[in-house]
């Protein structure tokens, strides 16, 4: 497998919007779009060089590859979409529980 690929918001759309400009029905499953992805990874697989075990290793390499794309896409998704933390400053008053919150 590559040591690097480069993903990118056209990328994934371009082929988005092929699948779509095949089946129009598409845009309403995103299982059914997940379904074209994986038939054209089979498709392409078949065609790997090597034994029928050394296939079948490489479609499990993409398969875990693929969940870790998309634990990390989800992570990332998660991060940016938390509330940044607020700025500001705290300051110290006679009581030591207790402090104010001053926003910068």
């Amino acid at each position: 497998m590559s040591d690097s690929i480069t993903l990118s918001d056209d990328l994934i759309h371009g082929i988005y919007n092929v699948i779509v400009q095949h089946d129009a029905n598409v845009e309403k499953n995103m299982m059914l779009a997940l379904q074209y992805l994986s038939a054209v990874s089979g498709y392409l697989a078949a065609g790997y060089p090597g034994n029928d075990n050394e296939r079948d290793e490489v479609i499990d390499q993409l398969a875990a590859f693929a969940k870790h794309v998309a634990a990390q896409e989800a992570q990332d998704s998660a991060a940016q979409q938390q509330p940044a933390a607020p700025q500001g400053r705290s300051e110290q008053t006679d009581d030591p529980a207790v402090g104010i919150w001053k926003p910068e």
